[in-house]
């Protein structure tokens, strides 16, 4: 007996979706399927940013028919593609999806949602977590755009639940296994990239100050994630990293010969007796130890 699924539609809540699109197709309508939401929507003339709220849900969408260009962010900044056939994408769990377009063809998308408890449940019996959200044309783009055609055209003849669940737990399973495969070292890669850029930014900002979401608005994370991946990158966290740039250049700067005044200015810190305080906890000694040398 197949389990009722409960979907987070946070996308569609309270969305005036007429703004945007004409639906044809709902698979929760006809065939009536709850283990996974299959949609297909023609897009309407451009009418400003459109915003789905945050969803728990794995959402997909496949881009059947159209052109132009879509401007779209989920949660890492405004990236630009172009409206065609074969286009694949992917909401980010838990973070707004915003978007706007102009089109010189009306364009045609298929939407597919997996609940999260379906994938949470389809993950654990691999024995892993969920599969992280990523681009899903990233090394597999053809087979995925291949299935969600496949859904739409079973939701159409009336496929039972029975197809709808299996088809449910393949989308998991192949995104599961494809991260496992290849997302690691990818995403190390990326995150390593981000890492740096934030620290040539620390560098570049020793004498003012430096907040974390500020840091994570550079790279285009989410603090939290921005957090993570520092920490994971590190060992530190970008407040103690910071820190330790200021007292290497604060040393720097003493062997110069600059007073402790004119050192606590130029790297970040409220004072002499604040800098002299962060100095000894991270060298063992006073700045004036430096300054005798």
């Amino acid at each position: 007996m197949q389990r009722e699924s409960r979907f987070d539609m946070g996308g569609y809540a309270g969305l005036d979706l007429d703004r945007f699109v004409r639906r044809s197709l709902c698979s929760w309508e006809r065939p009536g399927w709850r283990s996974l939401l299959v949609q297909k929507f023609e897009h309407l003339e451009a009418a400003g940013e459109m915003v789905m709220p945050a969803s728990a849900d794995t959402h997909l969408w496949l881009i059947t028919g159209g052109a132009g260009k879509l401007h779209i962010d989920t949660g890492e900044g405004w990236r630009t593609t172009p409206i065609t056939p074969g286009e694949i994408g992917m909401a980010t769990p838990g973070v707004p999806t915003r978007l706007r377009y102009e089109t010189t063809a009306p364009m045609h998308s298929i939407h597919v949602h997996l609940p999260a408890e379906v994938v949470g449940r389809t993950a654990a019996e691999l024995g892993g977590p969920a599969p992280p959200a990523r681009d899903p044309a990233s090394g597999s783009g053809e087979l995925i755009g291949a299935v969600l055609k496949s859904l739409a055209a079973a939701t159409a003849a009336g496929a039972d639940e029975l197809y709808a669940d299996a088809a449910a737990r393949f989308l998991v399973v192949h995104l599961a296994i494809r991260d496992g495969r290849r997302d690691s070292a990818d995403r190390t890669r990326r995150e390593d990239v981000r890492v740096r850029k934030a620290i040539a930014y620390m560098r570049d900002r020793l004498g003012e100050p430096v907040r974390l979401a500020e840091l994570a608005e550079e790279v285009r994370l989410s603090p939290y994630h921005f957090l993570r991946v520092f920490k994971q990158a590190t060992g530190e966290t970008p407040g103690r990293y910071l820190t330790r740039l200021r007292i290497a250049h604060a040393t720097h700067l003493l062997e110069k010969g600059m007073t402790v005044s004119q050192v606590a200015r130029r790297c970040g810190f409220s004072s002499p007796g604040h800098l002299s305080s962060a100095f000894l906890r991270e060298t063992g000694v006073r700045p004036s130890a430096v300054l005798a040398k």
